[in-house]
């Protein structure tokens, strides 16, 4: 679920694509009418005010309140599977899937997978915390992605799982507390 900028709530959902609440009736997007999978997993929307919506089996889709931009495979998106997604402080949108993490800058995609030092390559959540740190929670832990003192291009991954004291290795959901806590 997703209140907007304008106060809609948008719902998405698994197999009836999404639907937006106006505070007085329901609109519902669903292939018909452009969206790219009925199977609405996650919702976001960016600083432009485009609602992005992360499918399962169709990537994602972006609405800018007139048409739909796909973003599959085929674009370069990582995986079609699409569980999270996160603007960042810089604008690029993240999209945590079933074959890792994908980076879009608002040209190309970068990707992040196990090969690369991501701890496992199903993503369930995202969070960017307040120094500028990534954190990822996935079927096999969480990953933290410290890039700030890397050369670029280079992946700064380290990985958390019940070795390191978490109490299961799946993790669906991160926040960062008012005194810069994260928990998992």
């Amino acid at each position: 679920i997703l209140e907007d900028k304008s106060g809609n709530i948008w719902f998405g959902t698994l197999g009836g694509g999404v639907s937006k609440y106006d505070g007085q009736s329901f609109t519902t997007y669903t292939l018909k009418e452009g969206l790219s999978n009925n199977y609405v997993i996650s919702l976001l929307e960016d600083k432009s005010g485009n609602i992005w919506f992360g499918t399962w089996g169709g990537g994602a889709s972006k609405y800018d309140g007139h048409s739909f931009t796909h973003f599959t495979e085929k674009e370069g998106l990582g995986n079609n599977n699409v569980s999270s997604m996160l603007e960042d402080s810089s604008g690029n949108i993240w999209f945590g899937t079933a074959g890792g993490v994908s980076k879009y800058d608002g040209r190309s995609f970068s990707h992040y997978t196990e090969k690369e030092g991501l701890g496992n390559n199903d993503v369930h959540c995202i969070l960017e915390d307040r120094s500028g740190i990534f954190w990822f929670g996935t079927e096999g832990g969480f990953s933290k992605y410290d890039s700030r003192s890397l050369p670029a291009g280079q992946a700064g991954f380290t990985n958390f799982t019940e070795k390191e004291g978490l109490s299961n290795n799946k993790v669906f959901s991160i926040l960062e507390d008012r005194s810069g806590n994260i928990w998992f």
